[in-house]
């Protein structure tokens, strides 16, 4: 079969699948705290899942993402992942990764591990428990970083995704930088992008990324 190609002349080779739109965390700038989610009838089964990502293989597709919502929370996810690894084992298939929240790494894991699951994004935007507890609206911090130690023993590579906040976590950037690094974990900064069903306006929350590397600099050396 031939390659899929964008508008660009680009091949593509990368797909993110999104298993579900529920998740264990409410995060402000994300969901509101009482969310609607979609009826199960209408979320793709896992055998679907399997076969739509089987059908992209085919085409081309070689990095897979699964993503959510939280899509460790997704009932008998590790089906899936057990299913799509063995178009990692044929060969046909390059790298499986996920992103999470890490609240159910301590459970997974090793699984992960396992299924060809070599790294891992896990979103986290503050080391404050208080401030996660208020930016998540749930107390599970301890849950998180129990999460990225049962990662790191399982072998995984963790990348932090932590989404820069004005007048939440601006201040503790370099902090959490100098942290991600000691525990030989990479940092990416995001800008705060409001979407889906929300309570209020976000706008206020913006911190331009510009804005975070000027600071940093001031205590790094940085180097595109």
């Amino acid at each position: 079969m031939s390659m899929l190609i964008d508008s660009f002349g680009r091949e593509i080779t990368y797909l993110r699948l999104s298993v579900t739109d529920r998740c264990d965390l409410r995060c402000s700038y994300c969901m509101a705290e009482k969310m609607t989610f979609l009826p199960r009838n209408e979320l793709l089964s896992l055998e679907e899942l399997e076969s739509l990502s089987a059908a992209f293989i085919t085409r081309g597709v070689r990095k897979i993402r699964i993503t959510g919502g939280e899509p460790l929370v997704r009932r008998d996810i590790m089906n899936l992942i057990k299913g799509l690894s063995r178009y990692k084992d044929s060969g046909d298939l390059d790298e499986i990764t996920v992103t999470t929240n890490a609240t159910q790494l301590p459970k997974y894991a090793a699984q992960l591990k396992q299924y060809g699951v070599e790294r891992i994004n896990v979103s986290l935007d503050t080391l404050n428990p208080k401030k996660f507890a208020a930016l998540t609206r749930r107390n599970a911090l301890d849950q998180v970083i129990k999460g990225l130690d049962a990662a790191q023993e399982a072998g995984l590579k963790v990348k932090i995704n932590a989404v820069a906040l004005k007048g939440v976590n601006e201040h503790e950037i370099s902090d959490l930088l100098r942290w991600a690094h000691n525990r030989d974990m990479a940092l990416t900064l995001i800008e705060v992008m409001p979407l889906g069903e929300i309570d209020g306006d976000r706008v206020d929350q913006y911190l331009p990324l510009t804005e975070v590397r000027e600071r940093l600099e001031r205590e790094f050396t940085l180097t595109d």
